[in-house]
């Protein structure tokens, strides 16, 4: 029936991902490895490659692939049994529509040419009768040149994909995080089926394992159908909010409420604009055929959310890069994720390089954070305390007497452990009570010629209205405070050097 797919088994195992370092790309790419694929990943920007967790696996191939440029796609594809196209242009300047068209073209061109005998869509779910947004045309317009061509084409079309770092789900959790009552268009009583990003990675694997699903178009969404209203609600309540108020006024509209957008969330105007244009279509499934031949277990939205919420909101950007794990809950953050992704994400740096070794300054984190006390501002920290213990916290605790003896989870002043790689990185949370989460990082790497360069960063993820009112109104004192704790690092390393040097 489809005699291009009749091809031998061994080049059925190399799949390139035009648009591997997205949002989806990051997770398939991942999936796929693990599937046993080898795969090459298509990127413009060769430095978002390399901070993937999967960038040194050893079935990956990084190739440049310019969905602009028909020759790079081409040679991209070279060896390929088939493609996923998972690029969009709204990041991009200018008129994203046509620069998608020509986008779509090139890889239709390139498919042709390097002979691969499938390509794999994924697209927005919206019917054209209903006066669809420019965004949306635009998806479905791709997705007809894409099935155009001689390679057999397969589109999934999806609503909102729910997850951490979903730019649609981001919108939705910085609106409820951070306003306790809202005034709204009226989308938010659209009807919409969303689905959880690991269905998405799961429709997206197994399409191209299955020969049923080349030249068709499918439907893929969730178990519930839920106006947008219904959504936040839910999500406020697995969050641990109180109740939202959302009041839909019809003078409100979704161009307007984009703008509005900017002022509230830390997502790029281009990219949150024409996603809340499109809010304004009805984004549920027409047939679930899908179903019959890709059986799942659909998770509901508000598994999703919670499996989304679960992860420790102060740890995604402090670990760096993690190994390649087969268990990785794809709801959650993913290592090249946006900063924006994940909730409210604040950072606070200091940086300097020193002639000292590892090991002299780790003694001067000791001297610091041990047996001499908070020197760094004693008479504050012991106020923060007493107030933490008014409301119910543990307060100050007790100063560990020498880092040798930490371990994850110990606790430290106010702090506990949660990473710890004895004269390399220290990461700690604080255990005081507040609407946050804040944890501090200070890293230690070694200098070519001699020496090392010390880093301190304050990782702050405020929780609601209240978190943001209290980043805002104390970034002075946390500024001054984590400022004079570097400098004693510094001269504590200073004068571990020297007291070395006396023996």
């Amino acid at each position: 029936m489809y005699p291009a797919l009749i091809v031998e088994m061994s080049d059925l195992r190399r799949v390139l991902v035009v648009g591997s370092t997205g949002y989806i790309g990051t997770r398939l790419v991942s999936a796929l490895l693990h599937r046993g694929y080898r795969v090459n990943a298509g990127y413009r920007n060769s430095a978002k490659i390399k901070i993937k967790s999967w960038s040194s696996y050893p079935n990956l191939t990084p190739v440049k692939a310019d969905v602009f440029d028909v020759e790079s796609l081409t040679n991209a594809a070279k060896g390929c049994f088939a493609s996923y196209y998972l690029v969009h242009s709204m990041y991009g300047k200018g008129d994203f529509a046509s620069l998608d068209r020509e986008a779509a073209h090139n890889m239709l061109k390139a498919t042709e040419q390097a002979e691969l005998k499938r390509i794999i869509y994924l697209g927005g779910l919206g019917e054209a009768e209903s006066g669809l947004s420019k965004h949306l045309a635009s998806r479905m317009e791709v997705s007809r040149i894409l099935h155009s061509g001689s390679v057999p084409a397969t589109t999934l079309r999806a609503a909102m994909i729910v997850g951490a770092g979903s730019a649609s789900f981001e919108i939705m959790r910085y609106l409820v995080d951070r306003l306790p009552a809202m005034v709204t268009p009226r989308w938010v009583r659209t009807k919409s089926q969303p689905i959880a990003v690991s269905n998405v990675i799961g429709y997206l694997i197994e399409s191209l394992e299955n020969v049923k699903t080349a030249n068709r178009v499918f439907d893929i969404g969730g178990p519930d159908i839920l106006s947008y209203q219904d959504l936040m609600r839910i999500y406020s309540e697995e969050a641990g909010l109180t109740r939202r108020f959302i009041v839909p006024i019809p003078i409100l509209t979704p161009r307007l409420s984009s703008y509005w957008l900017s002022l509230v969330t830390p997502l790029p105007t281009p990219l949150t604009k024409p996603l809340i244009e499109g809010l304004r279509n009805e984004a549920v499934t027409q047939n679930d055929e899908i179903q019959s031949i890709i059986p799942q277990n659909l998770l509901t939205v508000r598994k999703a959310i919670r499996l989304a919420l679960q992860q420790d909101k102060a740890g995604p950007h402090l670990t760096g890069k993690k190994p390649l794990n087969s268990d990785a809950i794809f709801e959650q953050f993913q290592e090249g994720d946006p900063l924006w992704a994940g909730g409210s994400y604040y950072l606070m740096t200091w940086k300097s390089k020193t002639s000292r070794s590892r090991n002299e300054v780790w003694k001067g984190i000791h001297s610091v954070f041990g047996m001499n006390g908070r020197n760094y501002g004693s008479w504050i920290w012991l106020i923060r305390g007493y107030i933490d213990n008014l409301l119910g916290g543990r307060g100050m605790g007790k100063s560990v007497m020498h880092l040798s003896i930490l371990k994850q989870g110990s606790l430290m002043d106010c702090w506990k452990v949660i990473e710890l790689a004895p004269t390399r990185r220290l990461i700690l949370r604080s255990t005081l009570k507040m609407p946050t989460e804040m944890s501090l990082a200070i890293s230690l790497k070694d200098l070519k010629n001699e020496g090392c360069e010390v880093a301190v960063e304050l990782h702050y993820r405020p929780y609601g209205l209240a978190g943001l009112i209290a980043w805002h109104s104390l970034f002075p004192f946390r500024k001054y405070v984590i400022g004079r704790l570097f400098d004693r690092i510094m001269q504590s390393a200073d004068l571990s050097h020297s007291a070395e040097g006396e023996v």
